[in-house]
């Protein structure tokens, strides 16, 4: 699996939370941040994609359960969300079982490789490809955790998705 084209852009209001995470993973060239939501940050950005939790992604994006345990699934935006601004594509995952851990840890490593396995396989099939995401840190669980541990975390997750199989 290959992820090295893929930039995750980190975004929200919380300009501490981005401020601090952006000095923690200034090595991390696949890392980017900006401030704000929806459709101003599709375009400051170039967002290709935005991740979504189930819920909201069948607000979104139409996501119907059953909704795959540990995976997310590309779909693509509506019409009518499309004119809004949002971006092309939504990433919609994760579910988890009652005997997953609940750590932030856990969550960061799951939502992850789930979210770069789901673009890596969209974009083994597809020619129109997906290579900015953006994901709120909240959906990481970021906000609960060290910034640098986060930063590994990711760094490590990014390694193994480059990997060759």
């Amino acid at each position: 699996m290959t992820t090295g084209n893929i930039q995750l852009v980190l975004f929200g209001t919380d300009s501490g939370l981005l401020e601090g995470l952006k000095r923690s993973s200034a090595t991390l060239p696949y890392i980017s941040y900006e401030q704000g939501y929806g459709p101003q940050v599709v375009a400051k950005a170039g967002l290709d994609a935005v991740w979504a939790t189930p819920m909201i992604g069948a607000e979104l994006f139409g996501a119907t359960p059953p909704f795959p345990l540990h995976e997310a699934r590309v779909l693509e935006t509506p019409a009518a969300h499309l004119q809004r601004g949002m971006p092309r594509y939504g990433i919609v995952g994760v579910t988890t079982s009652d005997d997953d851990t609940k750590t932030p840890e856990y969550n960061l490593r799951l939502v992850l490789s789930a979210l770069l396995k789901a673009v890596h396989e969209f974009n083994s099939k597809e020619s129109d490809q997906i290579r900015r995401v953006g994901i709120l840190p909240e959906d990481l669980d970021l906000k609960r955790m060290d910034h640098s541990r986060a930063v590994d975390i990711i760094r490590q997750i990014y390694e193994e998705s480059c990997a060759p199989a």
